[in-house]
């Protein structure tokens, strides 16, 4: 009990030193009147509160074996994910739909053929985990897309202004960025090359999986806006 205790106050002070540089810079947007301390602030704690409830449901998770159980799951994903870059659209409910169907397509393209290859297992400790990644990132990507032609610009100038984080991520990987899993999978004791392929693996499919939300969700919004002309 005594260990388990010590590795929770362990825990808590890591948290807090990492949460008092966010503070810092939330009081330095404050007094800049950037309007992003107040957000800032609450996604922190947000984060908090919806990580350690993953934490507790994530053996749970896990144990989900059938397919279609382990596709509802990456379905809510999606949606949730897609709620929130909607919010940077006019026509929500509209860019809602639109980018739900992108990101769940990103992961269907995705996931099966990196499956079928071989690249990953079928285990939802495999499958879960990637199509969160699959959704956080074409969420991000989305979300900027939508940003921009909120300020006038074309859908395709939204699009690639979308796709320069993770396109310049993987163009400094190795050389300024060492990422997550990576690094990971070093301190674990895997040998550097095997750390180096994963990790490959996971850029690429960020790269192919975002994209593929950009593309579906700006040609469904097309869509749609042309049927609403029409109408």
């Amino acid at each position: 009990m005594g260990g388990q205790e010590g590795a929770w106050a362990e825990t808590i002070i890591r948290l807090m030193a990492a949460w008092l540089l966010l503070a810092g810079a939330s009081a330095w947007a404050w007094r800049q009147r950037l309007g992003l301390s107040r957000s800032m602030l609450l996604a922190s704690f947000r984060g908090l509160v919806q990580l350690m409830l993953l934490a507790f449901v994530l053996e749970w998770i896990f144990e989900l074996r059938h397919p279609i159980v382990q596709w509802l799951l990456i379905a809510g994903f999606c949606i949730l994910a897609a709620r929130n870059s909607a919010s940077h659209h006019m026509e929500t409910g509209m860019a809602w739909f639109a980018a739900s169907t992108g990101l769940f397509v990103s992961c269907l393209v995705s996931l099966p053929w990196l499956e079928l290859c071989g690249a990953i297992e079928s285990q939802s400790r495999t499958l879960i985990p990637l199509a969160s990644m699959i959704a956080a990132n074409g969420m991000n990507a989305v979300s900027l897309m939508f940003h921009r032609m909120a300020e006038g610009g074309l859908a395709k100038d939204g699009v690639r202004a979308a796709m320069i984080p993770p396109v310049d991520t993987l163009k400094v990987v190795g050389l300024v960025h060492m990422p997550g899993i990576f690094v990971g999978m070093i301190l674990a004791g895997a040998p550097a090359l095997v750390a180096a392929g994963a990790q490959l693996v996971i850029l690429y499919m960020i790269v192919a999986s975002s994209f593929t939300a950009c593309i579906v969700t700006m040609l469904m919004m097309n869509r749609a806006m042309k049927v609403r002309v029409c109408d």
